[in-house]
């Protein structure tokens, strides 16, 4: 009797480690389970995580490269900008240049040889010497036209590249000298009339008209260079 108690116990241990075992293993495998799920989760995140790595560089590249011929693309713009200006203002300077000379150095004997002629007695001398006084004058305004045209064809190539207002002030520069280049040659014809020499006061109006045109142009050529220097900046 007491051996079947003893016996039953045993059972009883077996049968409940048995349950024990089973309960611990259906667990494990359960965790197992659940960890290997959270190991290919992981798994699935890190590739994702790459590919979005992966996708960040290739997007980064890109805006390097696009910024870095961004930069390259303003800074030709900006050299041939520069350059344009550069060029133009310096023909601008040389046509001044040239029309100061042009007055000091080739007006003077001109005139000279105007006035030997027409203080002659003899009416046919001083005749001729009206007529070669204009012919000189059309002449001098004739160089000048020549180097204003290179001016202008200057002016067009900037036009190219420019911006509306650089077109704007180009115009009124353009404008600006052609005016005062009127003024001279006309001051310059009243000088070779006889009401100029009985009354030289008659070319103080076309003098005044002249300082006007003369200022004119300088407001117009500074307006215009502070323009370019702006839109130089902006590059």
């Amino acid at each position: 009797m007491e051996f079947y108690s003893s016996m039953d116990v045993i059972l009883n241990i077996l049968c409940f480690s048995a349950g024990v075992l089973s309960i611990y293993f259906t667990a494990y495998l359960k965790v197992k389970g659940k960890n290997k799920g959270l190991i290919e989760d992981i798994n699935k995140l890190e590739d994702e995580k790459q590919k979005i790595i992966a996708k960040y560089r290739a997007e980064t590249e890109q805006i390097k490269k696009q910024h870095s011929l961004d930069i390259e693309k303003r800074k030709f713009q900006y050299e041939d900008k520069r350059a344009q200006f550069s060029k133009y203002f310096a023909l601008l300077d040389m046509f001044h240049g040239k029309s100061s000379a042009v007055f000091l150095e080739k007006f003077q004997p001109i005139m000279t040889e105007f006035l030997l002629g027409y203080l002659e007695e003899d009416e046919s001398i001083k005749n001729k010497s009206i007529v070669k006084y204009n012919e000189d004058i059309q002449a001098l305004v004739f160089e000048l036209n020549e180097e204003h045209l290179r001016v202008k064809s200057e002016q067009n190539s900037i036009r190219l590249i420019a911006s509306t207002r650089v077109d704007e002030l180009l115009d009124m520069l353009e404008i600006a000298v052609k005016n005062a280049t009127d003024s001279s040659t006309e001051m310059l014809r009243v000088m070779a009339t006889q009401e100029f020499w009985a009354d030289q006061t008659i070319i103080t109006p076309y003098q005044d008209k002249l300082a006007i045109c003369a200022e004119a142009v300088q407001v117009s050529n500074d307006a215009l260079k502070e323009q370019m220097k702006t839109e130089l900046n902006e590059i």
